[in-house]
């Protein structure tokens, strides 16, 4: 049986995915470490590091799915890009009931073919929160939805975190509640900006406070797999069904954990975006609370434009150095002019002097030197080369020996007691 589950259909490694990760992975070893001192806000923290947990997909089916089905191509196409989404398969036709009980229960769909959805591993193991039928508009709504594509553009953005307001149905409740939300939100947002300039740039590019919230009906279809998602994050939140319920989302997509009805409090909240925007205290994914959503997100990417701004302002966009000038006043254009033209003429005079004392003219070339002086010559200038070797070696040879004659003598004196 868990050979089975563990063969995907959608078989082949999503090498893009895998490449990006790794690329992303490595860029982030090559920053300064002080990018992630524990002076690094939770919430950025989360974007930047916080792999998103896969969630479980079964394609429960009755014989062969063709490969070419348009909604196995589509999740195919799906789980290429961003999906953070595992499938397997099951065949109920070569499967025994056991098999299928085990890991279905009691939620066997009557429909086939048909998909079912479980939560990451890290949330243990147990019957699919979620069973729909397998067709196009059915992957499609796995993948996104409106309210999960606003979160991943907000959140990229570098929002600190976007609320999820469940409505409860109720007009009064809910209105109550978001008002509350709002206003406290609005209100920690505007104290978070005045500490934004005490934030070092070098170490978290890009940091900025903003909050903001979108509100989810009950009744609307298109979220049905979110609503799904959030209620069953937590195992009593099903009770809460004439009630609002608040979901802070974060980092990758990941929901921190449910206010409900009186719990959506300032101080619950006030204390929800202290953890969000503390220094990240436990680097540890696992041991923080939350469950990340299944969103279709490009976050590597994301985070990338954060740092390449960064660079550019810090690293690549140079200021133009001034032009050094001297500290005494120039001299006029005319002078300047005049000076060149007299230590011209000097070199010219000097050089034509000593070409007529080798028997040299300087237009006609040689005129009296005969072979014999063109030797003696270079027979001299070798002499002065050899002698500034040899000369140069045997002063600093006389210089190391005098140094340990003198040193010699020095400590035979000290030995003997001599001061």
């Amino acid at each position: 049986m868990q050979e089975k589950l563990n063969v995907n259909i959608f078989g082949r490694i999503d090498m893009k995915k895998h490449l990006t990760m790794m690329i992303m992975l490595g860029f982030l070893i090559l920053l300064p470490q002080s990018a992630f001192a524990c002076a690094v806000p939770v919430f950025r923290y989360a974007l930047e590091r916080w792999v998103p947990d896969y969630y479980e997909a079964v394609l429960i089916h009755k014989g062969k799915i063709a490969e070419d089905d348009p909604a196995a191509s589509l999740l195919r196409d799906k789980t290429e890009e961003f999906l953070n989404l595992q499938i397997s398969e099951i065949d109920i036709e070569s499967s025994t009931e056991d098999e299928i009980k085990g890991l279905l229960g009691d939620k066997v769909p009557a429909t086939l073919p048909a998909i079912a959805l479980w939560y990451p591993w890290q949330k243990g193991r147990a019957a699919p929160f979620w069973i729909g039928e397998f067709n196009t508009s059915t992957v499609e709504a796995l993948a996104q939805s409106p309210v999960r594509s606003q979160l991943g553009e907000r959140l990229t953005k570098g929002q600190s975190g976007v609320w999820v307001f469940l409505e409860s149905g109720n007009a009064d409740k809910d209105k109550a509640s978001l008002e509350l939300l709002k206003q406290v939100l609005e209100e920690a947002t505007k104290e978070l900006k005045e500490m934004e300039s005490f934030v070092d740039e070098s170490e978290v590019p890009g940091v900025t406070y903003e909050f903001s919230v979108v509100s989810v009906s009950r009744s609307n279809p298109q979220e049905e797999i979110l609503r799904t998602m959030l209620l069953n994050s937590e195992p009593d939140l099903q009770e809460y069904k004439d009630e609002p319920v608040v979901f802070p989302v974060f980092g990758r997509g990941r929901s921190l954990y449910a206010l409900v009805a009186a719990g959506i409090s300032a101080d619950n909240i006030r204390e929800t975006i202290a953890f969000l925007t503390g220094p990240c205290g436990c680097e540890i994914k696992m041991l923080n609370p939350g469950v990340d959503l299944l969103m279709a997100v490009d976050w590597d990417t994301a985070v990338m434009k954060f740092y390449e701004k960064f660079y550019e302002e810090y690293y690549q966009m140079e200021e133009p150095q001034p032009e050094l000038t001297s500290v005494f006043p120039e001299e006029p254009a005319d002078a300047k002019l005049k000076i060149e033209d007299s230590q011209l003429k000097t070199q010219d005079k000097v050089a034509g002097n000593e070409i007529s004392s080798m028997g040299l003219d300087s237009d006609n070339g040689l005129i009296n030197a005969t072979d014999e002086q063109a030797k003696a010559v270079e027979g001299k200038e070798r002499k002065l080369r050899g002698f500034g070797v040899v000369g140069t070696t045997a002063v600093s040879l006389g210089g190391i020996l005098l140094a340990v004659v003198l040193g010699t003598l020095a400590v035979s004196r000290l030995k003997k007691g001599h001061p």
